[in-house]
């Protein structure tokens, strides 16, 4: 096993060096809105900030408080160094690697391998996905920290489940012992890290009928598997088609239809499949919104093709399960981790991070099939070929790896591809305008802004980041704001529009430009009402618009403006932001009553969350005092 290790250590080290380039990178889209947090209130310092960010996050039903954790590692405040952020995630890469070998290794046992020829192989496995290009994009995003970490608890929960399975009958206390463990720890950190990790248990119900699909279940096995898998699962599926409704009715918030996704998956899962088997141009763009979306089977034809196919994959995975277990378990892992972001739910078309847990079977069923061949060929060339066909394909993502990750290092680099390279994007040409302004080429900038706006010409938010641009460097704006208002069918899809009114207002504040009347401006807020936002969204709206209130002395309709964000979600600091307008309208009794209003507020939110009762006893004793002295 000397060997082995040599090769484990090496294998590392080779991972490290080929990120290495990449540390330097910048962070990109989602990043600042999960990371922007840690500079409220002065950056994470005391325990109130601690439990803010942590549990406070609003990305998927658990808020993933694992993930947030582990961002403390690197950063306690913002701005900060993005080096530090992104060495974190080439770690955890590189122990999600050390644990997928460990996990291979015991499948490989389990299929009756030996120790020390299954510790190569599952070497092998894990030097193919720690070096495929397709990870490089989930590794280098900072925020798909997320993905990563599930990943790993998930693989951890499956170790454990691994070794219980096989313990469960010669030692039934410490293999039932593990099977728990299995669940939690290792499930619930994968769960909290992001919500795939529920997944896992879809995974183990997969390998019961695959690979232990002959085996004989104890008494204990199967309480374990009923009440701790199926039970679960039952539960989650209940859950999920309770919650379907609403989760069509978002589909309001997107520019394509249940059905449209539906068929522009199947081509998409295609061609995740296709970047696993075939990586060429893996990994190298984060953005995919210029993906077409299938409007029928038919249109474009591909749709079709696509369906079969994968159809016909399952079907081969289903008809083969007995005599092919492992082939059975590569196909359906693929589909198992897709079932969620990749079917029902009106979530972003095409992420690649979606395949970094999603590759693993397909990667165990080509490594397992390699060594069927190298021990059924009875010609030398034969092995050989299958060996040289592995190391050539190892060699060939190694550099295309160091390649994008070199390209990831360097921001500006970075933008310009993809900005020259994927001109249908309108996000590649967001970013890329946001670059060259930052750069002072304003003019260069517009022209990027009005491709985007070309791409899309009824999206609000390019038509609002158009004309900031222009506002802010002195430039013509292709569009006067009362033109924008006036425009018939105005979308809102692509780009955060709380965003941009929120810079509208802030260069109001700031004089950046020449503004329209009063009542232009906030008849353009009008608009906006009138456009498709979730509720969280909509209540930041509500309090941009009482911002601008604020501006133009208007009070009244300020904290109207903040009671209907109230009412969307009731969180203390709105009531709170009311008091303060109040206060400093000498309005010092109404102040007393949103102050009490917040009270109630904080009393109902969640125990994780800080408590604002300190602030609001202080504002009390400050606002009382000032009724006193009158």
């Amino acid at each position: 096993m000397l060997r082995f290790g040599i090769l484990l250590v090496a294998l590392m080290v080779l991972v490290i060096l080929v990120y290495s380039p990449g540390v330097s990178g910048p962070f990109l889209f989602d990043d600042y809105k999960n990371l922007d947090p840690l500079g409220d209130d002065g950056g994470v310092s005391n325990w109130p900030a601690f439990r803010k960010f942590v549990f406070g996050n609003p990305s998927g039903p658990s808020g993933r408080p694992v993930s947030m954790l582990s961002f403390l590692i690197d950063a306690q405040d913002w701005p900060a160094n993005t080096a530090s952020f992104k060495y974190t995630n080439i770690m955890i890469h590189v122990l999600s690697g050390l644990m997928f070998c460990w996990f291979a290794s015991e499948l490989f046992q389990i299929l009756g391998i030996t120790a020390q020829r299954s510790a190569m192989l599952g070497l092998l496995a894990a030097a193919l996905w720690l070096l495929h290009p397709l990870n490089g994009s989930t590794t280098l995003y900072v925020v798909q920290r997320m993905a990563q970490l599930m990943t790993f608890f998930g693989l951890s929960s499956l170790l454990c489940y691994l070794k219980g399975r096989r313990l469960i009958f010669s030692n039934p206390k410490k293999g039932l012992l593990l099977l728990c463990v299995c669940l939690f720890p290792f499930g619930l950190l994968s769960v909290l890290s992001k919500e795939n990790g529920a997944l896992i248990l879809l995974l183990i119900v997969v390998f019961e009928f695959s690979i232990f699909r002959f085996e004989p279940r104890n008494s204990e096995l199967i309480v374990w598997f009923r009440a701790g898998v199926i039970a679960p699962l039952v539960v989650m599926g209940i859950v999920l088609a309770l919650s379907f409704t609403d989760s069509v009715a978002s589909y309001e918030f997107r520019h394509f239809s249940l059905f449209e996704r539906l068929l522009s998956e199947s081509r998409i899962l295609v061609i995740y499949l296709g970047k696993i088997f075939l990586p060429i141009d893996a990994g190298v763009s984060l953005f995919h919104d210029d993906i077409e979306i299938s409007k029928s089977f038919l249109n474009p034809l591909s749709t079709l093709f696509s369906v079969l196919f994968l159809f016909g994959l399952a079907g081969v995975g289903w008809f083969w399960r007995k005599s092919q277990p492992v082939l059975f378990l590569g196909i359906a892992w693929f589909f198992v981790m897709h079932i969620l972001e990749s079917t029902y739910l009106p979530l972003e078309l095409y992420f690649e991070h979606r395949n970094y847990m999603a590759m693993i079977g397909p990667i165990i069923a080509c490594v397992w099939y390699l060594n069927v061949l190298l021990k059924n060929s009875i010609r030398l060339y034969q092995r050989r070929s299958g060996v040289l066909l592995f190391a050539v394909m190892l060699i060939f993502m190694t550099w295309q790896t160091w390649q994008n990750s070199s390209l990831w290092g360097h921001g500006g680099y970075l933008l310009t591809y993809w900005g020259e390279n994927q001109p249908d994007s309108s996000r590649a040409q967001i970013v890329y305008a946001d670059f060259l302004s930052t750069n002072e080429f304003h003019q260069e900038s517009q022209q990027r802004l009005l491709r985007a706006h070309e791409l899309n010409p009824r999206e609000i938010t390019i038509l609002l980041h158009m004309w900031n641009n222009a506002c802010e460097n002195g430039l013509v704006a292709p569009y006067r704001l009362e033109e924008i208002g006036d425009m018939d069918g105005l979308e809102y899809y692509h780009n955060d529009v709380n965003h941009h009114l929120k810079q509208l207002v802030q260069n109001l504040i700031l004089n950046s430009c020449s503004f329209p009347s009063f009542e232009i401006v906030v008849a353009l807020f009008d608009v906006v009402a009138d456009l498709p936002l979730v509720d969280k969204r909509r209540a930041s709206y509500h309090v941009i618009y009482s911002d601008l209130f604020v501006h133009y002395r208007q009070l009244d309709p300020a904290l109207i403006q903040l009671r209907y964000a109230f009412d969307l979600t009731p969180q203390p600091q709105i009531p709170i932001r009311q008091a303060m307008i109040s206060a400093s309208a000498g309005r010092n009794s109404d102040a007393l009553i949103f102050l009490e209003r917040a009270r109630a507020a904080d009393k109902e939110q969640s125990f994780l969350l800080p408590s604002f009762e300190d602030e609001i006893a202080t504002m009390e004793v400050d606002i009382n005092a000032r009724l006193d002295t009158r």
